[in-house]
Order: C-alpha cells, then sequence, then structure tokens
C-alpha cells in the first residue's frame, strides 16, 4: 500500500471555488500559502472536510460562475485618481492594497471597474463616494474627507508665503494639524480667501480671532501664549536648545532631557515651558525639572538599560543580565532566545521585551517571560517549532506547487 503524500501550494491568488473532494481527498495533509484566496459556500463546505491548513490574508467570497479574476497587488500607498489607468481595472480585477489607500473625488467610474478592492491599511475617501464602496473589504482605520477640498496630508504648516499660492476661495483637508508658527503669517488675509478642514490647529495666541474664520468649529485650537517659541518636533532639553530658541519653549512633540544636561545652570535660562506631549528624563534629574513647574501631558522615567532592537537573533545568559544593572530591553526582533542559567526571578527584575516574533525559553521561564512581554507572537521551549516551519518538516514526501495563481 502507497503511503499518502503531502501538498503544499504556494501563489499569489487561489480561486477553490471549483474544488472537488475526490480530487484532494488522497492527500495526507495539503498546506496553502496565498495572498488572496476565492471561495464559495460550496467551496468552503468541501474546505471543511479537507486535511487543509489555509495560510491566507484576504478572503474573497464570489459566486461560482463568476471569472477567475485577475490579481493587482500594491505594497506601499496608493491613490485612485480621475487618471487611474483603466486597461488593468476590467471587471474581472481584484485590487489588493497593502498600506494607506486614498480615493479621490470623481472615481466613480474608475471604482466600478473593479470586481473587489482589499485595502490592508488606512482608507481615505470623499464623503459622496460611501455609497460607491460596497465592494471594499477594509482591514484598518476609515475617514472621509469633505467634498470640494485639496488635501494636503496628514500636517502641514501655513508658511508666509502659503497666502501667495492658495485659492481663492479654496478648500483645503488636513488629516490632522495645521500649525500656523508665528505672525509673520498673515492670518487676516487668509481669512477672507481660504478654509481649512483639520481636527487639530496650532497657532498663536494673537491669531485666534483670524483663525476661527478659516477653520469651522470641529477643529481644535491648542494656543501658543504670547511670547513663547513654537517648536514643532520632538526635542531634546539642553544648553543648544535654550540658546538657539530662548528660555519660553512651547514644544509640540515629545521632549528629552539631555542625560548629561546639568539641570541646576538651565533652570534661571528657562522662564516657561510648555510640553504638549511626553517629558523623558532620568530619575536623578526629577527633583530638578519639577523646579520649573512645566506644564506636559506625562513624565516618563527613562532605565538606562541595554538594549536590544531590530536585530534577527538576540541570546541572552546569565552573563548579560548579571552585567545589566538597569536592565535589558528587547524590541522589534525576530528571535529572542533565553538560556537555562537565566531564572524567573531575573526576567521579571531586569527583562522587557516587545514587538517579538518568538521568545524560546525553558518551560519553567515561560510564565515570567509572558508577564514581561508586550506584542509576541510565541513564548516557550517550542517557539521554534511550531507554525509553518513546524508543519513543513512533517513534509517529507510532498508535492510542492508554486504559481502566481492556482484554480483548484
Amino acid at each position: 500500500m502507497f503511503e499518502k503524500t503531502n501538498l503544499l501550494i504556494n501563489c499569489d491568488i487561489c480561486d477553490t471555488r471549483k474544488i472537488k473532494e475526490d480530487d484532494y481527498s488522497h492527500y495526507k495533509g495539503i498546506m496553502l500559502n496565498t495572498d488572496t484566496i476565492i471561495v464559495s459556500e460550496k467551496s468552503k463546505s468541501i474546505f471543511n472536510r479537507l486535511p487543509i491548513e489555509a495560510n491566507y490574508d484576504n478572503e474573497i467570497a464570489l459566486p461560482d460562475d463568476a471569472g477567475t479574476p485577475n490579481l493587482k497587488t500594491v505594497n506601499g500607498p496608493y491613490k485612485i485618481t480621475g487618471q487611474t489607468v483603466q486597461p488593468d481595472t476590467d471587471e474581472n480585477t481584484i485590487l489588493v492594497v497593502n498600506g494607506p489607500l486614498t480615493i479621490e473625488p470623481g472615481t466613480e467610474t474608475v471604482l466600478k471597474k473593479y470586481l473587489r478592492i482589499v485595502a490592508n491599511g488606512p482608507v481615505k475617501y470623499p464623503q459622496s463616494l460611501e455609497s460607491c464602496l460596497d465592494k471594499m473589504a477594509i482591514n484598518g482605520p476609515v475617514s472621509t474627507y469633505p467634498d470640494g477640498y485639496v488635501l494636503l496630508g496628514d500636517n502641514f504648516i501655513i508658511d508666509k508665503y502659503f497666502i501667495l499660492r492658495a485659492r481663492e476661495n479654496g478648500r483645503y483637508y488636513v488629516d490632522n494639524t495645521v500649525i500656523i508658527p508665528d505672525m509673520s503669517v498673515d492670518t487676516a488675509a487668509l481669512a477672507g480667501k481660504i478654509r481649512f478642514a483639520a481636527k487639530k490647529a496650532v497657532l498663536p495666541e494673537k491669531a485666534v480671532s483670524d483663525a476661527s474664520k478659516i477653520f469651522d468649529e470641529s477643529t481644535t485650537f491648542v494656543v501658543i501664549p504670547e511670547g513663547m517659541k513654537l517648536i514643532c518636533d520632538d526635542s531634546v532639553l539642553n544648553q543648544k536648545l535654550i540658546t538657539v530658541n530662548g528660555g519660553n519653549l512651547f514644544i509640540y512633540g515629545d521632549l528629552e532631557v539631555d542625560k548629561d544636561a546639568d539641570m541646576e545652570a538651565l533652570l534661571p535660562q528657562i522662564q516657561k515651558l510648555i510640553v504638549k506631549g511626553t517629558v523623558s528624563l532620568r530619575a536623578n534629574q526629577e527633583e530638578a525639572f519639577c523646579k520649573l513647574n512645566a506644564e506636559f501631558d506625562k513624565l516618563e522615567i527613562i532605565r538606562d538599560c541595554r538594549r536590544f532592537s531590530n536585530a534577527v537573533r538576540v541570546y541572552l545568559d546569565k552573563t548579560i543580565f548579571d552585567n545589566s544593572p538597569n536592565g535589558i530591553e528587547v524590541c522589534n526582533s525576530a528571535d529572542v532566545v533565553i538560556a537555562e542559567d537565566v531564572t524567573p526571578e531575573m526576567i521579571l527584575d531586569k527583562l522587557s521585551v516587545s514587538n517579538c516574533a518568538r521568545v524560546k525559553c525553558g518551560s519553567d521561564q515561560e510564565s515570567s517571560v509572558a508577564a514581561v512581554a508586550t506584542n509576541v507572537a510565541n513564548i516557550g521551549s517550542s517557539a521554534d517549532n511550531g507554525g509553518m516551519m513546524g508543519a513543513l518538516k512533517d513534509f517529507a514526501h510532498t508535492k510542492v506547487i508554486n504559481a502566481d495563481s492556482y484554480i483548484m
């Protein structure tokens, strides 16, 4: 009697609607790796009766009598405009966007040409097109913008020359924040010429009256008190920052106190400090910083710990722990391996792990790792033996199919 074989299918798009159970029931196991799987009610029922493990990003349900679609995949930002080329957007095309998708006004005809649109990321479209998006599957945040507005991106700084470039009665949309850095901007002239739609506006105190005619009531004003210098970025508090910008600082962003900063020397030079973000400093700087009576959203104490970031593999043993008195931080790494000589108590006391694929550790270490881990997919002694690689190890006798598209 012949030993049953396995089937491994790797493809961009897999159409399962014509699947016949008899064609695949003789396989011991079937692994399907695809970006997009097309199903019907009938094929889903057959799938459940077969030994199939399917790994896919997008599932699209289509009628059995619909033709086999073309797949257009975009990895990164994509914009659908009225001038989007249409020869490749016939009624049989599925568009998959792995990134931000922006849809501009006047695109009704283009949208109707797609069989489906799958957006794995944020989607932004004009309010008038809401009824045209019944073909879309959106895996991400959705935002709309008013019709007739020009898109200017996430954030926009109005400089003194914008008045020369702005259109008369122009309408402009900004996703997040519009910034008027200082009174060199003629806000009175802008008030009679343009309108903005935005979540927030950062502006000088003297510009508030004019700005009320530029922005509608849904925009939140973040007001820079008179005499303060706006710094619209994450900054470091040190002597250079004060020398360049003076002692009245309005930080729209996060502020880190330089680890080598002499706070006692800086104190007399700072008259007022407002931080619209997080202030980060060391524990030995906190007492002096509090004497500033600064305004801020959040205070964070920095540990001068040992950091491992963006590494393929991080190996942590007792020697590393013993020589890291301020702790160990591991982030954005693929594999983290913890040696047997590291005790659970050492893990709890000194380690933090975030945004890593897997942590390999002993069974006695698992609960401690779980307590200090954030966004870690796999923790344990079998962390490198499970999932896809573990399944493939069983595929000693395997038929492999690699294709752009595959019809089951």
